[in-house]
C-alpha cells in the first residue's frame, strides 16, 4: 500500500484501485502500523518522535496527551507561542478538497469506506429512451387501474344489490367482490371430448389428369375469349374412347387449381353433353374417381361432383339402375352432410343462384337417384341415408 497520507495526490487517485482496497480492508494491522508520513513527522516534537515508530504509537500516545502541533494551536489563545510559528504557517497551508471519490479510503481507526465515481451523466439519447419507457410504464399502469375500476363499477365483477341481500337482510358483502359460484365437484367435471374430425378436409392427393395434361397427352387446350374461357379440343369429343379419357377427367374433378380444375369440369360436362349414350357401360370405371372427390370432404368438389352426377342422370335416364349397385360407395358422404342445411329462418340466400347449398344439392341428387334408380333405388337409398324422404311415394 502507498503512502496516502503524504501530500501527494497522485499516490491517492492510483491507490483507489479495487485490489488495493481489498488487501488494506483484511488487513488493517499492518496498514496501521506503517512508519509515519512526513507531514505528520514534521508537526511532532522530536520527543513522541524517539517514541512513536508507527501510526499506532502514535494514536496511543495522543490519547495520553495532546502532542500534535496542529491540535495545540487551534486550541491556544492569541498572544501565545506557537513553536517558532509553525503551526500559524501549518494553518494556512490548507490542502484542496478532492472528490469524494478520489479520497482515502481509510481511516486513523482503520475502517474503511469504498468511495464509488459520481455517475456518468446521460445523452440526450438515453433520455429520451428512458422518459419514453416510463411514459409507457405509467400509461399501462393508467389503463390496469382504469379497466379493473370499470370491471368492479360495470363489467364483470358486479354485482347488483338484488345478489347482496340474504333474505330481506342486506349482507356484508362488498360490491367489488367476485360473483359468487358454485363449486363443481371432481365427479360433476366432464372431461373435453375431441373432435372427430369428421367434416375435416382431407389431403388432396395427385391426379392423374394433372399428370397426363402436363405431359400433352390430353386433346384439351383453354380458348381465352372475352366472354369467359372455353373448352378447346384437338379432336372430336364423339370419337373419343370414353373407357380412357371420362375416367381421367373424372379424377380431375378433385383438383383446386387452375387450370386443371376447369379444364376437367368443362371437359366432363361437355363429354357427357356430347355422347350421353356412351356414358352406360363406363359406369364402374367413374365409381372410384367419384369416390374419391367425395371423400375430400372439401364441399366445393363435392358440389361438382353432385352436379355432374345430375348432369349424367338428366342426360341418360337409363344410367340410373347402374348406380344403385355401388350406392355403398357413394352415399356415406351423402348421410354425412345431408342434414347441413342453412336455416336463414324467414331471410333470403341471395347465393342460391350458384347452386352451392351441399345440402339442397344433395337431396335433388338423391331424389334424381330414386326417379331414375328402378324398384330397389329407395330401399338402397334408405339404408344408406335413414333420414331420407321418398319424394315419389
Amino acid at each position: 500500500m502507498r503512502d496516502t497520507w503524504s501530500g501527494n495526490k497522485t499516490c491517492r487517485g492510483r491507490d483507489r484501485s479495487t485490489a488495493t482496497i481489498k488487501k488494506a480492508s483484511k488487513d488493517p494491522v499492518s496498514y496501521l502500523n506503517r512508519s509515519l508520513p512526513k507531514r505528520i513527522q514534521r508537526s511532532v516534537s522530536k520527543e513522541v518522535l524517539s517514541k512513536s515508530l508507527s501510526m499506532t504509537q502514535l494514536l496511543k500516545s495522543q490519547s495520553e496527551a495532546s502532542l500534535l502541533s496542529p491540535i495545540k494551536t487551534s486550541k491556544m489563545k492569541a498572544g501565545e507561542e506557537d513553536n517558532g510559528g509553525f503551526a500559524k504557517k501549518f494553518a494556512e497551508e490548507k490542502e484542496e478538497e478532492l472528490p469524494v471519490h478520489l479520497r482515502s479510503n481509510f481511516n486513523i481507526n482503520g475502517s474503511s469506506v469504498i468511495h464509488k465515481p459520481p455517475p456518468r451523466p446521460l445523452t440526450a439519447s438515453e433520455r429520451r429512451a428512458a422518459k419514453k419507457i416510463k411514459d409507457h410504464r405509467a400509461e399501462r399502469i393508467a389503463e390496469l387501474d382504469s379497466v379493473s375500476g370499470y370491471m368492479k363499477k360495470a363489467g364483470k365483477f358486479f354485482i347488483p344489490a338484488k345478489k347482496l341481500m340474504v333474505g330481506d337482510v342486506p349482507s356484508n358483502r362488498p360490491l367489488s367482490a367476485p360473483p359468487i359460484r358454485a363449486r363443481r365437484s371432481a365427479k360433476l367435471r366432464v372431461p373435453k371430448v375431441p373432435k372427430a374430425g369428421a367434416y375435416k378436409k382431407r389431403a388432396i392427393d395427385s391426379t392423374q389428369f394433372r399428370k397426363y395434361y402436363d405431359r400433352g397427352d390430353l386433346p384439351v387446350k383453354i380458348d381465352h375469349c372475352a366472354g369467359g374461357n372455353k373448352v378447346l379440343w384437338s379432336s372430336d369429343v364423339r370419337k373419343l374412347d370414353y373407357h380412357v379419357y371420362l375416367p381421367i377427367f373424372v379424377d380431375g374433378l378433385r383438383e383446386v387449381d387452375d387450370p386443371y380444375r376447369f379444364l376437367a369440369i368443362q371437359g366432363v360436362i361437355d363429354m357427357i353433353q356430347a355422347a350421353p349414350e356412351k356414358l352406360l357401360p363406363v359406369i364402374p370405371q367413374l365409381i372410384l374417381p367419384i369416390s374419391k372427390a367425395l371423400s375430400t370432404r372439401d364441399t366445393d368438389i363435392i358440389c361438382s361432383v353432385l352436379k355432374i352426377l345430375q348432369q349424367m342422370l338428366l342426360q341418360n335416364p337409363s344410367i340410373g339402375p347402374a348406380f344403385v349397385p355401388y350406392f355403398r360407395s357413394i352415399l356415406p358422404v351423402f348421410n354425412l352432410y345431408f342434414s347441413n342445411a342453412n336455416n336463414l329462418g324467414d331471410h333470403f340466400d341471395f347465393n342460391q343462384r350458384r347452386r352451392l347449398d351441399i345440402a339442397d344439392l344433395i337431396q335433388e341428387t338423391l331424389t334424381m337417384f330414386e326417379m331414375y334408380g328402378g324398384e330397389d333405388a329407395f330401399v338402397n337409398i334408405k339404408y344408406m341415408c335413414p333420414t331420407y324422404q321418398s319424394s315419389i311415394l
